[in-house]
């Protein structure tokens, strides 16, 4: 029999979840998560991991809670390692402890990862302190959601204390009720009060007002669940300490086709970054990214990688997920490093030649031109003596399967050339796209996404605005029917958020 761990996702925003829980996460062999769980998560597991919704949402039961218990049960006894993914924290109005109990009383192991409670997350990320020095010494914690779908049972008369912050989660439908039911009992008319939906995400929406008036207010604003109510006088503060919504990109809807990263299939120590580096840093800026995947990069093994190493002068990258899959190579053949001794190193602009430095390999040439045709030209006249004079030298280009075959076409007849296919750029379209409707941008960054993405539904894509990285893709993109284009300054990513922080 397996073991079952509960593992709390944090209230949405993907980076809040807990290290501990990322780790089980990716180790699971069977995922069940809930509705409030963010899909990016799900991308932590591994491709054999089996991942099971049991979603729920207002009145909309995918499974009863009595068939998630002996869900994770049966699941127990398939795999070594069930994962059940949760909103929130487990135990926090989670039914945790049911499961829980559930699994212990069948014995099954259990494990509790907890997480980040919306409860007190939606309240920072709104600006709101749950308890600040003067004005709030304490806080309570209220379901406004019963057993039935309905409103709590709630005692407001022991909610009537000034100094203590009351937060309400899963009442969106019952905040009227909640302000009066204050106000009956004493609580002041005019005491701030809030109310937050989809806390934590670029998409966050909050409703300020007071006893009197919020619930008013919140049938103005039509916000959405999940969404957490809050009263107390820390509610004036939310102006001063809101961080999260004056980020300069906050709520732009962007949609970013990326093709995602060998780190994927490998398990080296340098290969465990992030798997993009543009979708970071507009999350960063408070963008609301829904990132598409195109394609899936994977390693080749190369069965005779010894051999082709120990005759080469030179080995030529073109990009980070070479020098990534050349050190993978390197380590399923078990090869020793100093079999490099005697190689010199190429690469294709700086970002490669960082890639290569995390292997404590400084490179020996940096394109000065960011392609294939700008590293042969920085070769041929870093090496101008030695093919002037006749002598060939052995080189060896490590790049992908589908390259464009400038950098061999350039180099052909100064060196004895070989190129090895080090990893390949499968196709692969996400389908059912968010936000494809409101979008604020499409930002491509390379040939095969632009082809990739427009496949589908090509007439609704191009209405949305696009943002390229460079000359080649807004080419593409030209080719594809698309001619408003806003083109990056210089081929990057620091220059392509530049350009998108104008919208």
């Amino acid at each position: 029999m397996g073991k079952v761990v509960l593992v709390g996702a944090g209230p949405g925003d993907e980076g809040l979840l807990t290290l501990k829980g990322e780790k089980y996460i990716k180790e699971a062999d069977c995922l069940v998560y809930d509705r409030l769980s963010s899909p990016k998560l799900l991308a932590l597991a591994k491709d054999t991991c089996e991942l099971i919704y049991v979603g729920k949402e207002n009145h909309k039961h995918v499974m009863k809670q009595e068939s998630i218990n002996e869900l994770l049960f049966q699941k127990s006894n398939e795999y070594p390692l069930v994962v059940r993914l949760k909103g929130g924290d487990p135990y926090v109005f989670g039914r945790g402890g049911e499961e829980a109990l559930y699994l212990t009383d069948k014995n099954v192991r259990v494990e509790v990862v907890p997480g980040v409670s919306s409860s007190v997350a939606a309240l920072a990320d709104a600006g709101i302190p749950i308890t600040h020095r003067g004005v709030a010494k304490g806080f309570n914690v209220i379901t406004a959601h019963s057993r039935k779908d309905e409103e709590a049972d709630i005692d407001y008369s022991q909610l009537t204390d000034s100094t203590i912050t009351c937060v309400f989660l899963m009442g969106l439908a019952h905040v009227k009720s909640i302000a009066k039911g204050l106000m009956d009992a004493g609580r002041d008319k005019n005491t701030p009060a809030a109310v937050i939906s989809n806390a934590t995400l670029p998409c966050q929406r909050k409703c300020i007002g007071k006893l009197c008036d919020i619930g008013h207010k919140i049938e103005q604003a039509d916000l959405r669940s999940p969404a957490v109510i809050v009263v107390g006088d820390v509610v004036s503060l939310c102006d001063k300490l809101d961080f999260f919504e004056k980020r300069p990109m906050f709520g732009k809807k962007i949609i970013v086709p990326y093709i995602q990263s060998v780190d994927k299939y490998m398990d080296m120590p340098y290969s465990r970054g992030k798997q993009s580096p543009l979708i970071e840093k507009l999350s960063e800026l408070g963008a609301d990214v829904t990132a598409v995947i195109t394609g899936k990069i994977k390693p080749i093994i190369i069965t005779d990688f010894q051999d082709k190493i120990k005759t080469s002068d030179w080995i030529l990258f073109t990009s980070k997920n070479g020098v990534k899959t050349f050190f993978y190579n390197l380590d399923k053949s078990k090869a020793d490093i100093r079999i490099l001794c005697g190689c010199q190193f190429g690469v294709v602009g700086s970002a490669t030649a960082a890639e290569l430095r995390k292997y404590n390999i400084n490179a020996d040439l940096i394109s000065e031109v960011n392609t294939g045709k700008g590293l042969a030209d920085s070769f041929l006249k870093k090496t101008e003596l030695t093919w002037k004079k006749g002598r060939k030298q052995n080189v060896l280009i490590w790049s992908a399967q589908e390259t464009s075959g400038e950098l061999e076409k350039a180099l052909e007849g100064f060196v004895n050339l070989k190129k090895i296919d080090a990893y390949v750029n499968e196709e692969y379209i996400s389908k059912n796209i968010r936000f494809l409707d409101d979008a604020d941008a499409v930002v491509y960054t390379s040939v095969s996404n632009v082809n990739r993405f427009l496949k589908e539904n090509h007439s609704q894509k191009k209405k949305i605005k696009a943002f390229s990285i460079g000359p080649k893709t807004t080419a593409a993109l030209h080719d594809n029917g698309i001619s408003d284009v806003v083109e990056a300054y210089e081929c990057s990513y620091d220059s392509l958020i530049q350009s998108l922080k104008e919208l």
